[in-house]
């Protein structure tokens, strides 16, 4: 991990066991930055979540297309490409 160039450089972690790690946060800490911990389960603050959301409902709406693409790595990425950058932008301003 290579610290942001300046002060006040925060990581924000979930609350998997190995970031609870007191090794682990020493390190991050001694590398310069902050640890913020999420609250326990935070679907608010997971944006991933809402992206496999979008992803998980165009696939099931597309199901002919899915199961006619004879490639699944590429039917996959077409069901990806549906999280435009502007939908993943606007799913950090919601925090």
């Amino acid at each position: 991990m290579n610290p942001f160039p300046g002060k006040n450089n925060i990581i924000v972690l979930d609350n998997a066991k190995i970031h609870q790690n007191e090794i682990f946060v020493n390190i991050v800490e001694e590398l310069g930055c902050h640890v913020i911990f999420l609250p326990p389960y935070s679907p608010d603050y997971n944006p991933i979540k809402t992206a496999f959301s979008i992803i998980k409902s165009w696939i099931k709406r597309n199901r002919d297309f899915m199961n006619a693409v004879n490639d699944p790595f590429y039917a996959i990425i077409v069901a990806y490409a549906q999280i435009t950058p502007e939908i993943a932008v606007n799913f950090f301003r919601e925090l």
